[in-house]
């Protein structure tokens, strides 16, 4: 088992299946956590997960770590699989399964089309969510406060039975499968939240590096409202495309991020303020982080370029893609999902779900 990726769910993946007796071979672009980890024996995971975890491999380079494994796990940011693809299409071949832990939004379209132009025909899946809703608590230590029910869907979809069967092996029982990725990309809720929050609180997380909790004291009444309007956008993009999708509030009780009495009120603003599982998440330090790189340019993007092709409004996605931009000064249109990087590019919009569904021809 590999699992590439030494941040909180890697460390989190990786600390769990190895208390659960799996070898892991744990890859990082950057040998400086390793170090950390390797001088503390181990990683220490607690919350829902507890012990200490002596991984048998720690190590930057890829080809190492997937040598013969049967699952490589792929848990980076969404933006960073540009920095991997080459690499995986080298070293993995297409008995071995790339599970994209979660992978939203386009991973599993992003690198399965971008292997298969390199010649390869991989197995690929990525999951709804993150498999464990988690945060360092230091160099070798993470905190995991919640195993996340999560859905998992293969691009293309016909491989899912395999991917299922696969990462129910190491993780029993804790995904259902879903019908495409694309039902996956259009529930991502970290899209639909991050995205307001962080453009909404930008001075308070320059003046404080994000020392406040991002959720509740972060989620106020009207930055909420405007992510019930990405929330709604979001919905009536996967209701023209015909893909089934939760709204945020149902989303967050069936992850169990909110109560169920929460989610009935239909309030974004009631739901994230119960939300105890994630009360105590602090904001980012800085702007410079994947809740703009990752949750605009691979999430919002993806959905304002699959908008365009159903021809759904979306101006509030934009908006804040256009802000996010000015923040970071990034243009996070070119470097974020485009249909091209989707192998989207000269398709129609009533193609879409065709090609999620069955893959490049």
């Amino acid at each position: 088992m590999a699992v590439i990726g030494a941040g909180n769910v890697g460390c989190a993946l990786a600390a769990h299946l190895t208390l659960r007796g799996i070898d892991v071979r744990l890859c990082n672009r950057s040998g400086t956590r390793l170090a950390e980890i390797r001088n503390a024996g181990g990683i220490t995971i607690t919350g829902a997960v507890d012990g200490i975890a002596s991984i048998s491999s720690l190590t930057t380079d890829v080809a190492e770590a997937v040598r013969d494994a049967d699952v490589v796990a792929v848990t980076v940011p969404t933006p960073a699989l540009p920095h991997y693809a080459g690499s995986l299409a080298e070293t993995t071949t297409d008995e071995q399964l790339i599970w994209l832990d979660p992978g939203h939004s386009g991973g599993a379209l992003y690198l399965g089309t971008e292997i298969r132009r390199r010649g390869g025909r991989p197995l690929v899946c990525q999951l709804s969510t993150a498999s464990h809703g988690s945060r360092m608590a230091g160099p070798a230590t993470v905190g995991v406060f919640a195993l996340t029910a999560g859905s998992l869907a293969a691009f293309p979809s016909g491989d899912v039975d395999e991917c299922h069967s696969r990462v129910d092996a190491l993780l029993p029982g804790q995904f259902s499968k879903a019908n495409s990725v694309l039902e996956l990309d259009l529930q991502n809720v970290n899209a639909v939240m991050h995205p307001a929050q962080m453009v909404c609180n930008a001075s308070w997380i320059e003046a404080s590096r994000g020392d406040f909790f991002v959720y509740r004291e972060g989620s106020g009444p009207g930055t909420a409202r405007i992510i019930q309007a990405v929330d709604a956008e979001r919905i009536a993009l996967a209701t023209v495309l015909g893909v089934p999708t939760l709204s945020l509030v149902d989303a967050l009780a069936s992850a169990g991020y909110t109560s169920a009495e929460a989610a009935r009120s239909r309030s974004v603003h009631t739901a994230l303020q119960a939300g105890e599982p994630i009360s105590r998440v602090k904001a980012p330090p800085s702007l410079d982080h994947r809740y703009l790189h990752e949750d605009v340019g691979w999430g919002l993007v993806q959905w304002i370029n699959l908008a365009r092709l159903a021809n759904v409004p979306t101006p509030t996605m934009q908006a804040l893609t256009t802000l996010a931009g000015v923040l970071n000064r990034v243009n996070y249109y070119a470097e974020g999902l485009t249909l091209e990087r989707m192998g989207m590019a000269d398709i129609t919009g009533k193609d879409v779900v065709a090609y999620a569904h069955d893959g490049p021809p």
